[in-house]
């Protein structure tokens, strides 16, 4: 079995995390700085890089096998979630850039719609944010545990092997039950 993605995968995994923490600190607080047309330029060239490095990384990762590095063969349920959680954030860091663009686009055109795009826009933020949350929890979980797959794309703290307690055990007892329902109510 594989153990690790590519050294592009990481790279571009990580540059892009520090990107998105940069949009992140560095967003506009409130519309009316976008008066500023070189701050307004800023943004709209930001969102297209940003754009345009997600769709990148989602056509460079979109066949790799999810959950690379894992020492064993997992749940098909547990590859369902990770797979709905990895598209979940793909979506909302597409729809970050665009909705983005279009806020930028009404407002020079001076047409209607400005409200329900930046309520788009803030949810496309808050979905990554949870998103984001649950992607970084598993990760930590599964280190927790020892599955190998922190080992696949983190290059720091490396896990030396299945971790054997009986809380893991009862835990993974727990997430076997929930995996065996997905698998029978969503997959097969």
């Amino acid at each position: 079995m594989e153990n690790s993605h590519t050294p592009l995968a990481k790279f571009i995994h990580w540059t892009f995390t520090i990107l998105y923490a940069y949009g992140i600190f560095k967003q506009v607080e409130d519309l009316e700085e976008l008066d500023n047309v070189a701050l307004l330029n800023f943004e709209i060239f930001f969102a297209i890089v940003f754009l345009i490095i997600v769709l990148l990384r989602y056509f460079y990762m979109k066949d790799v096998k999810t959950l690379l590095g894992a020492h064993e063969e997992m749940h098909k349920g547990h590859l369902f979630i990770a797979k709905a959680t990895h598209r979940l954030v793909y979506f909302s860091l597409i729809m970050l850039p665009t909705t983005g663009l279009l806020i930028a686009g009404i407002l020079a055109a001076g047409i209607p719609g400005m409200q329900v795009a930046i309520a788009i826009h803030e949810f496309s933020a808050f979905l990554s944010y949870v998103t984001i949350a649950i992607h970084v929890g598993a990760s930590f979980y599964s280190r927790f545990k020892g599955e190998g797959v922190w080992n696949g794309m983190v290059p720091v703290w490396k896990e030396t092997g299945k971790r054997d307690s009986s809380l893991i055990t009862k835990l993974e007892n727990v997430e076997n039950k929930f995996y065996d329902e997905i698998d029978d109510r969503l997959i097969k």
